[in-house]
């Protein structure tokens, strides 16, 4: 565990080092959470609700969707397992205590906390205090969408990780990254909610486990369902975790033996 803490750590750290694109990052957020929230202002045009939901709560989703549970590029670990892989230091992370996924784990962490630190919560405060915040739907729903980043990320984070390692087969990453940041942008309800979805690709997003990355996070926080049917909805995501980590340790296993194969 202490070993786990200081990767996180060294990653806070090394990302801190880069001081001169904090500035620049927070800039970006505010255009791009400007874009998203000018967006719907215009689909609504005046109107007081879409499909039950004001447009008070579509600013509260695009801020906190945009900054807390979309503002991280998860295919940066897809694009670093890859070159890690070609270049074959790979082989140096086998000799090493911990799992190399558990390591990227640790890092990626840091860098997530970093973000969530230092670029999302500037972001948060300023486009908050312009377009205005609302709080989560009572106490309990604050609680509920704690649990649910913690999900939301392990789901990402394990989803990343599991493509990343599929670089040892594929031998391009650049083709995982292209098919995870589609899969994402449209599964997850980062960029539209899912109930604005046609009903056939909204069962679809609904079945898969990428609707716990920012979709169920943002309904329990802005409270569009009852406090039952958001807990057993938090339970199927940490189960849906689970899986991803369950696969994680197999497919780690199978590239294990293949690095021990191509090496002789």
């Amino acid at each position: 565990m202490s070993a786990f803490l200081a990767l996180i750590t060294a990653a806070f750290l090394r990302e801190a080092e880069h001081r001169s694109r904090i500035l620049m990052r927070i800039l970006g957020g505010l255009v791009e959470i400007l874009a998203r929230i000018s967006i719907w202002k215009a689909a609504f045009g005046g109107h007081g609700t879409l499909s039950g939901i004001s447009l008070d709560e579509m600013i509260t989703y695009s801020l906190i969707g945009g900054t807390i549970l979309s503002s991280w590029d998860a295919t940066m670990i897809v694009r670093d397992v890859g070159a890690t892989i070609r270049t074959g230091a790979i082989g140096s992370s086998l000799l090493r205590p911990m799992h190399y996924p558990v390591m990227l784990l640790a890092e990626q962490i840091g860098v997530r906390l970093f973000d969530w630190l230092l670029i999302s919560l500037p972001v948060i405060v300023i486009m908050g205090s312009i377009y205005g915040l609302q709080p989560p739907a009572s106490l309990a729903h604050a609680l509920l969408f704690v649990g649910y980043v913690v999900v939301s990320l392990a789901i990402l984070m394990g989803f990343a990780i599991l493509v990343g390692l599929l670089s040892f087969w594929v031998f391009d990453a650049h083709a995982l990254e292209w098919f995870m940041r589609g899969l994402l942008a449209v599964l997850s309800g980062g960029l539209v909610p899912i109930w604005f979805y046609p009903q056939g690709l909204a069962e679809v997003a609904h079945a898969l486990p990428f609707s716990w990355i920012a979709y169920h996070p943002l309904a329990a926080y802005l409270g569009q369902r009852d406090l039952a049917g958001d807990l057993l909805i938090l339970a199927a995501g940490a189960g849906w975790a689970a899986v991803f980590a369950f696969a994680v340790a197999f497919i780690w296993s199978r590239a294990c033996a293949q690095v021990v194969v191509q090496g002789g």
